[in-house]
């Protein structure tokens, strides 16, 4: 055998090598391990050093470029792909650094992070890396929080902290939707900073809030923090203050009643149906919570009258019809039923009617053939689902129809989704009157007709 060369074998091994033998070193020799772990210590548990490694990665991650343009006119951006690949082992390293007491290091890692992915190149993240990056992010957030809250960092760095991210609250990573910056600096300020600068900020936010879901997310934010320090008069009076907000009137009515305080829960809900209508919205919440505040009391008559405005508000409901019918006699009830409909424009889909179920419901074979035979319902879907509920005495007229509609069909579509439609609603013919012969004659006639379409002829085969 050769001589063995150091130099020759380091060049053949792998970091791993290296590293197993000096774990394996520092067990058997104690000075050596004692020495080893105070030199790693002085790099990576100092503030600045344990940070640097980590933040040369990231930077050295967003040098890499991806070309999205062509041969003619070549477009680098930043490769997130890359990024969100590096940037993963770097929030782990700094996650170890934290558990190891380092704070600041890892803290300094997640502002990096975010000042470097804050950058137009946000507006060239594909679809394959989006989870990368909000999955990233998210572990950013994390970590910062967690690195903020710990108590060996310096006041300094948590104050310097809150004010970057209030900094970043509009940058292009919340425009994207990678980092929700308003939640992150309120859950940095709740761990770092006393409850007066809390809701400090909270006013700040509040009053720099562009949208309606965040002001009421602030608010409530605000509400509840003053709930929790015992100030119940001014958490009152922010309620009162926003009160304009349709969100923050149902949570005050929604613990008014809670509290069977009717009489102040008709005075918010008289106050919500008064702003919806000036700012021309639907008013049918404050309806519905009035119903609500009735049901409670047992008003019977108030029931009925708020549950009859908004079927017809809803341009049809079953679960209202459910709740009318208990409240009208059964005498009272058909005649009733008929009125309420005659005033509703009852809405119906693609393959289902709220005025056909009601139909079904109440047995009322001759109304739902009526509206089968109507230009709004005559269509394959609503025959599908509703004409097996029609009386056997319109079984001939129900099966007339639905070869028509068949025979029209099959001669304006063709393709394996359109046969196997046909198919099915062949299916729903056997279960009407007379509907296996109908089904067999039409697959006769298709049969003559289509013979040489090969997948239309399988899909029939059984009739």
């Amino acid at each position: 055998m050769k001589k063995k060369s150091l130099k020759d074998l380091l060049s053949l091994a792998t970091l791993g090598d290296l590293k197993s033998f000096v774990t394996e070193y520092a067990r058997s020799n104690k000075r050596f391990g004692e020495k080893l772990a105070d030199y790693l210590a002085d790099i990576y548990l100092d503030e600045e050093e344990g940070a640097e490694e980590l933040i040369g990665r990231l930077e050295d991650a967003f040098m890499a470029t991806t070309n999205i343009g062509d041969r003619w006119h070549p477009y680098d951006v930043t490769d997130w792909d890359e990024v969100c690949s590096e940037a993963e082992y770097v929030l782990t390293d700094a996650r170890r650094l934290l558990e190891m007491g380092n704070a600041s290091a890892a803290l300094q890692v997640c502002i990096r992070l975010i000042e470097l992915a804050d950058n137009e190149d946000l507006n060239y993240v594909d679809e394959m890396d989006e989870w990368g990056m909000n999955d990233l992010f998210e572990k950013c957030g994390d970590l910062l929080v967690d690195s903020i809250s710990c108590k060996d960092l310096s006041q300094e760095e948590k104050d310097e902290t809150v004010a970057f991210l209030r900094k970043k609250l509009r940058c292009e990573l919340w425009n994207m939707g990678y980092l929700d910056t308003g939640d992150l600096l309120r859950r940095a300020t709740a761990v770092s900073q006393s409850d007066e600068s809390i809701l400090r900020l909270l006013d700040g936010l509040i009053s720099e809030a562009s949208y309606e879901s965040d002001i009421v997310k602030y608010v409530r934010q605000k509400i509840a923090l003053l709930e929790k320090m015992g100030q119940e008069k001014k958490a009152q009076d922010v309620i009162s203050n926003y009160l304009y907000l349709p969100d923050i009137r149902k949570d005050e009515l929604r613990k008014t009643l809670d509290k069977k305080d009717y009489k102040k829960a008709f005075s918010l809900v008289e106050g919500g149906l008064k702003i919806a209508k000036e700012k021309g919205n639907s008013t049918m919440d404050w309806m519905e919570a009035e119903l609500e505040i009735h049901t409670r009391m047992g008003n019977k008559p108030m029931q009925l009258a708020l549950c009859r405005q908004l079927f017809i508000h809803h341009n049809g409901s079953m679960e209202l019809y459910e709740r009318l019918k208990q409240l009208v006699s059964p005498k009272e009830w058909k005649a009733f039923l008929a009125q309420l409909l005659s005033e509703t424009k009852m809405d119906s889909w693609y393959s289902s009617s709220i005025e056909a179920d009601i139909y079904v419901s109440e047995n009322d074979s001759d109304q739902l053939f009526s509206l089968l035979m109507g230009d709004r319902h005559h269509t394959l879907d609503m025959f599908d689902k509703y004409a097996l509920h029609v009386r056997n005495e319109h079984s001939s007229e129900i099966l007339t129809e639905y070869v028509v509609m068949l025979k029209d069909y099959a001669a304006r579509n063709m393709g394996a989704k359109h046969y196997a439609r046909i198919r099915y609603a062949m299916e729903s013919m056997l279960k009407i009157k007379d509907g296996k012969t109908a089904a067999h004659q039409l697959a006769g006639y298709f049969r003559e007709t289509y013979r040489r379409r090969p997948s239309f002829m399988a899909e029939i085969s059984k009739f």
